[in-house]
């Protein structure tokens, strides 16, 4: 199933190593790569006939309780994704992230507005975006590839590529 292939590529970028013992160590070791392989592991249950959805939400149920993150296994993460520090971290139902991203503590991506439902009002992530601690990105807004947002920044409208944004409310502060 493709979401457990992705995780190979997950734990090597969270491990920057492709050696087989290393990246053993890490698996066993490491609990934001646990949150990652639990994430993946939802996602191929999910399309398990007749008990997928009921699989998946365990696997949901568990990452609340282990790891006090709310991951919803129905948002769509490209491989390499990376966890640092992972606790309170909240991802919607209808996130898009791209390929090689990493995700620090605290970091939100959901609804702007909590009364609309989660489809098409959350944010959709390019390719090696950079959520600093305590980031929250609400509501359906873009944001482009090799993104960085600064720690405990709130965006809520689009962040062009190639950019560090941050603050509250967040805004560009440099073209990379």
């Amino acid at each position: 199933m493709v979401s457990l292939k992705f995780f190979v590529s997950d734990l090597k970028a969270a491990s920057r190593s492709s050696n087989f013992l290393i990246n053993a160590k890490w698996f066993l070791l490491n609990h934001s790569i646990h949150i990652v392989f639990f994430y993946r592991l939802g996602q191929s249950a999910a399309r398990v006939p007749i008990f997928g959805k009921l699989l998946r939400f365990v696997v949901e149920y568990a990452i609340r309780v282990l790891y006090a993150s709310d991951i919803s296994c129905l948002s769509k993460i490209g491989e390499g994704l990376i966890i640092v520090h992972g606790h309170d971290i909240v991802i919607g139902a209808d996130v898009v992230i791209g390929r090689n991203c990493k995700i620090f503590n605290g970091v939100t991506l959901g609804n702007k507005d909590i009364e609309q439902s989660s489809k098409g009002n959350q944010p959709t992530l390019g390719d090696h975006v950079v959520l600093s601690t305590g980031a929250k990105l609400l509501g359906p807004i873009e944001i482009g590839s090799y993104v960085t947002i600064g720690a405990n920044s709130v965006v809520l409208n689009d962040c062009p590529s190639r950019s560090v944004v941050v603050g509250v409310p967040a805004r560009v502060v440099k073209k990379i």
